[in-house]
């Protein structure tokens, strides 16, 4: 008997584009060219939850999108802070203020990290009707989104 976690190991073929070119049979034989776990997933969620038009769909994917670029660039800035940090822990000599100089950036990131959600949230905000809204502020009270 197979189990599921048997097909585990393939996972990546299909769920990151293809990078490996290898395809699971059951998703090749359905037409599916991505995995498909990007912006999709919680815009599809969104949408059903909502009942969001096309004009709304697109207006969040371009949040999402611009979200996704946010985190992704915080990523690239923590990783940068932390080779600066290691390479303070290097010199003989490490003193809390270089410490503190190497941090600095981070709270910078984190700081633009919080003006773009809250400036998503508000343009989000804006493109949903009441009742909408109402149901998004449930779905974050309830912790199925999280921003």
């Amino acid at each position: 008997m197979f189990h599921c976690y048997r097909w585990r190991p393939y996972a990546y073929a299909y769920a990151d584009g293809d990078s490996s070119g290898v395809r699971h049979p059951y998703y090749e034989s359905r037409g599916v060219k991505h995995g498909g776990f990007g912006v999709r997933r919680p815009l599809r969620y969104l949408s059903y939850h909502l009942n969001l038009d096309e004009s709304q769909r697109r207006k969040l994917a371009a949040s999402f999108e611009r979200l996704k670029l946010e985190r992704e660039q915080v990523n690239l800035d923590r990783k940068r802070v932390d080779a600066a940090l290691a390479e303070e822990f290097v010199q003989t000599d490490v003193s809390v203020d270089d410490l503190r100089q190497a941090l600095e950036p981070r709270l910078q990131t984190d700081a633009n990290m919080q003006t773009v959600v809250a400036k998503e949230l508000y343009e989000i905000a804006a493109v949903l009707d009441a009742d909408q809204r109402e149901e998004f502020a449930h779905l974050l009270r309830t912790g199925v989104l999280k921003f």
